[in-house]
């Protein structure tokens, strides 16, 4: 199981593809705790960057 450190701020996961032209990719606990345990996530593309938001 990954370690992160205490007041990390930057994550980098893996990206795996699963055949039916989609990506599958685990989100770091810290981020899914700072969001509140969303069911749901939502990404916004904004202009050249992504925004995530809990739903």
């Amino acid at each position: 199981m990954t370690r992160w450190k205490k007041n990390q701020k930057e994550f980098s996961v893996k990206l795996t593809f699963d055949g039916a032209n989609s990506t599958i990719c685990r989100v770091p606990k810290p981020i899914i705790e700072f969001l509140g345990k969303p069911e749901n996530l939502k990404f916004v593309i904004r202009g050249k960057g992504i925004v995530v938001t809990s739903d």
